[in-house]
């Protein structure tokens, strides 16, 4: 209907998408993911992390004039920070009414972005993401297609500048700048939405898992890349996903199938039936909540992280804004070794005081192993699971 359709002049709409590739190839889901965007972006740049082939460069400016290649660092963050901060200019950025930062992390859209647009400029919210998880400890927008209106683009711009790595190496960072921007997003207390809201499904959902529930049931309208490899592979969940596409007839099938057989040829094959189901990679729930953690952040002046790996990564990048003064990491005497991590000291556990106010920022498997090392210490919290 014309009334829902966007009036892209007045809105002025930017999007800079970030694409990666180890050979530099421009697969055509890209491009079919650039015609849909197009229709709600006034203007495209295309971030390249490292290589891009000269075919590849062609297939790209069929699509969009802007460019932006760069070295294959910082993942999507540190690209949307440079196209910011060395390409653009805050104060050309400032011209816009609408950003949108987003990947190629995804097939899709499985409907028209016209169609989601609409929908969303209906919910007339600051920002919103086309995923929400939610998880007692680490709720998050999903960042691989983001929207932020007037008054979030400072938001965003800010946070790229002061708490983004543009060489970041370690995945975890990555994973780490979503979490961040989750939390600023819900402290700012701007309003904000998310496309598969609108569903009553539940929002814990992994949609790597269960990509065919998440088709079915959330109305997501992507189809992430990564379900087809080793890690995440479920055959029966990935056929029924494929199915349903197919059904609908919205989205070229032969997009995805050209990119599965080209980058993942051994993990899922024409007899995938064949092959022994994959365990599924799952998101683990966690216990306690993002308010206790925030209420005993503040609490205490001075905070210990007992662990030094993914989740208290996770954990500092999202949380490390309550603390008063961060003092170290601890691990096991154990495993103890003189080193730093994240540029910050670790103490093995007995060189700590009784008295010492410690996060435990450990799997619930991990973390039952350490419950015994702590159970005379008073000031103790554990995230992945509530204390016995």
């Amino acid at each position: 209907m014309e009334s829902m359709q966007r009036m892209l002049k007045d809105k002025g709409t930017i999007a800079i998408m970030s694409v990666y590739d180890p050979d530099g190839i421009v697969d055509d889901y890209i491009i079919y993911f650039l015609l849909s965007l197009k229709k709600v972006a006034d203007r495209i740049i295309i971030a390249v992390n490292g290589k891009l082939t000269s075919d590849g460069e062609n297939k790209l400016r069929t699509t969009v004039d802007e460019i932006y290649i760069r070295e294959n660092r910082g993942f999507d963050f540190g690209a949307y920070k440079d196209v910011i901060h060395n390409y653009l200019s805050l104060q050309e950025l400032s011209r816009y009414q609408e950003l949108i930062l987003c990947n190629d992390t995804c097939f899709g859209p499985l409907i028209p972005f016209e169609d989601i647009f609409s929908q969303m400029d209906i919910a007339s919210c600051d920002f919103w993401s086309m995923n929400y998880m939610e998880d007692l400890l680490l709720p998050h927008f999903q960042s691989y297609f983001m929207v932020f209106k007037e008054r979030t683009i400072r938001l965003v711009t800010d946070f790229l500048d002061r708490e983004v790595d543009s060489n970041a190496a370690k995945i975890e960072h990555a994973h780490g700048c979503e979490h961040a921007l989750s939390e600023i997003i819900l402290q700012s207390g701007l309003k904000f939405d998310y496309y598969t809201s609108r569903s009553s499904a539940c929002h814990d959902m992994d949609i790597y898992a269960m990509p065919d529930d998440a088709i079915k049931y959330l109305g997501f309208p992507m189809l992430k890349k990564k379900i087809f490899s080793g890690k995440f592979c479920r055959y029966e969940n990935i056929r029924e996903a494929l199915r349903l596409i197919a059904d609908k007839k919205d989205y070229p099938m032969e997009y995805i199938l050209e990119y599965v057989h080209r980058v993942y040829p051994e993990e899922y094959t024409e007899d995938a039936e064949k092959k022994p189901q994959i365990p599924a990679y799952t998101f683990e729930k966690n216990e306690t909540t993002r308010n206790e953690v925030i209420e005993f952040c503040r609490k205490h002046k001075k905070l210990y992280v007992y662990g030094n790996g993914y989740m208290s990564a996770l954990f500092m990048a999202r949380f490390r804004r309550y603390m008063d003064e961060f003092k170290g990491y601890i691990v096991s005497d154990e495993y103890y070794k003189e080193s730093t991590w994240e540029g910050e000291k670790i103490f093995p556990l007995s060189h700590i005081g009784t008295d010492a106010a410690i996060i435990v920022a450990l799997t619930k498997k991990s973390a039952r192993e350490v419950v015994d090392k702590v159970a005379d210490r008073e000031n103790v919290l554990f995230l992945s699971m509530k204390r016995i």
